[in-house]
């Protein structure tokens, strides 16, 4: 049975360098972008959708998931 942290760790492994280094440029007060949390969920990791746009009723952006926060911890340098 594969856990969320495996999930981070497959999608994270899945990145390429340009969205690697998007995700690592993120705040923790930072929404996730769609196009990142697309492909976490897709990799079966759970995300929660902020605020919908008063424009187009998508959401602004994602919370990012403790697990997401957990691997960024421990991959980015001290």
């Amino acid at each position: 049975m594969t856990t969320q942290a495996d999930a981070v760790r497959a999608w994270w492994a899945d990145l390429d360098e340009v969205d690697r280094r998007r995700v690592l440029r993120l705040d923790e007060a930072d929404p996730l972008p769609e196009d990142l949390a697309v492909g976490l969920a897709m990799h079966g990791v759970s995300v929660v959708p902020l605020d919908s746009s008063p424009v187009d009723g998508r959401p602004v952006g994602y919370v990012a998931p403790g697990v997401l926060v957990d691997l960024l911890a421990e991959v980015r340098p001290k």
